[in-house]
This record gives C-alpha cells, sequence and structure tokens, in this order.
C-alpha cells in the first residue's frame, strides 16, 4: 500500500491533537509535521515532498488563506477552520475540501477519502513523466479507459465536484482529478483558469462578451471579474484592448 505524507498546520494543539487522532486510522497516511505557524509550515514544504495539507485559516501572522496564496506548488489541501465565511473564497482556492471545528470523524474521512481518490488518480510522478514525453498531450484515466488527450484538442475544462470535464472537440471526457492538478499539466501559454470551475484554451477565444468568453465551438464559458485583466493581458499581444 503506497504511503501518503500529511502535514497539519493549525495554531491550536487540540486541533492538532483531534487531526492526529483520526489520521492514525488511516493506514497509508503518514503525518511528517504538526505546525502552529504557516512559517513553520513553509520550512516543512521546502524540505520535504508533501502529498495532503490540512490548514487551518485564523491563524497568528499569516492566515492560511494568504498562506495558500503565496505558494507556488500546493499539496492537496484541507481547510479546518471553525468559521464558515470563507467557504465561498477557499472553493476559489480549489481546496480539496472545508471542515468545520470540531472535526467529526465521519465528515473527515469523507475528506481525506476524496483526497485519497484524487492521488491515487494523479500520482505524484505524472508531471514528471508527461515532461519526458513530446510534451504535447498527456493520459487520463476515464470509463476504466486511458484515453490519450492532445493539448491543442482541448476547447475547455470544468470543474465538477471531484471530476473534470474535460471538452476535446465534439466529445467529453470525464476523469477523477481536481482542476489545480490538471492545470499543473498544461502549458501556461495555452492555458489559462479564468474562473473558479474553469479552464480555457486561449487559442480558441473568440470574444469577450462582459463577464462571458465565446468559443469558437460556438460554448460560452464564464471569467471571473478577478481574472479578466489577467486574461487580458495574456491575449491582447499588441496592446490594443
Amino acid at each position: 500500500m503506497k504511503k501518503y505524507s500529511c502535514i497539519i498546520v493549525d495554531d491550536e494543539s487540540l486541533a492538532q491533537d483531534l487531526l492526529e487522532a483520526h489520521l492514525e486510522k488511516i493506514p497509508n497516511i503518514n503525518i511528517v509535521a504538526k505546525c502552529h505557524t504557516a512559517m513553520i509550515a513553509m520550512q516543512v514544504l521546502n524540505e520535504y515532498p508533501i502529498d495532503i495539507m490540512f490548514l487551518d485559516i485564523e491563524m497568528p501572522d499569516l492566515n492560511g488563506i494568504h498562506f495558500l496564496k503565496s505558494l507556488e506548488k500546493t499539496p492537496y489541501t484541507i481547510f479546518t477552520t471553525a468559521y464558515s465565511q470563507y467557504a465561498l473564497e477557499s472553493y476559489e482556492l480549489n481546496v480539496v475540501d472545508y471542515l468545520l471545528k470540531p472535526i467529526r470523524f465521519d465528515r473527515f474521512f469523507k475528506a481525506i477519502t476524496k483526497v485519497l481518490s484524487l492521488l491515487n488518480s494523479n500520482p505524484t510522478n505524472l508531471q514528471t513523466a508527461i515532461t519526458e514525453q513530446k510534451n504535447d498531450y498527456f493520459f487520463v484515466k476515464s470509463d476504466y479507459k486511458s484515453i490519450k488527450v492532445q493539448f491543442n484538442n482541448i476547447v475547455y475544462i470544468e470543474s465538477v465536484q471531484k471530476y473534470v470535464k474535460i471538452f476535446v472537440d465534439d466529445k467529453c471526457i470525464m476523469p477523477l482529478m481536481s482542476l489545480s492538478s490538471i492545470m499543473e499539466i498544461l502549458p501556461t501559454k495555452q492555458f489559462f483558469r479564468c474562473h473558479k470551475s474553469f479552464i480555457v484554451n486561449l487559442d480558441v477565444i473568440e470574444c469577450i462578451d462582459g463577464n462571458q468568453l465565446l468559443l469558437a465551438s460556438g460554448d460560452k464559458i464564464p471569467v471571473s471579474k478577478t481574472l479578466k485583466a489577467e486574461l487580458i493581458s495574456k491575449i491582447d499581444h499588441f496592446n490594443l484592448l
């Protein structure tokens, strides 16, 4: 059984202990560290390959949301907090789950099962394997098959719960992946995450109409107000917009 590494980031020792007790019931997870601050967690992430991070939001010096935004490469992250008002922002960061304290084991188990499914379907060496290939395609598992996806054939990608829908020409492929993990695979010059739930192929954008993108396929997808300016800067090669 493959082991996955995990860190707990929370300024409350009791909250750390509860998560540790829950994790001890999951046989293939190894707790690398329990961190009381984001800065200590940063040191751990720099020193060790971490697969899973349980992250509190309200912490001294640097809160969990700002910490997560500062990371170039993030582990699969589950927010743990006593406050529900951060839920919307957490989904924009594409965290795997959002657990409210005190965390019951049944709710914890649902979240960790989701993470393990993502890890099993998207191994950590996936991006390395792709880099060693021609770098113009990748393979995903869907409907018990391994399906080749050419970058140039992707129109857009939509997040649907624990799956993503990859719209390729006239068909849709649904692998068990997160939007963040697939964004790590895609070439950033060609693809842009225009919304918390959508990635678009920049080559197929025909028109920006308000907060919608009209694609060459005839599809319309949303673009977040906060990301629209960044999108325009990526496609406006001659500074005309």
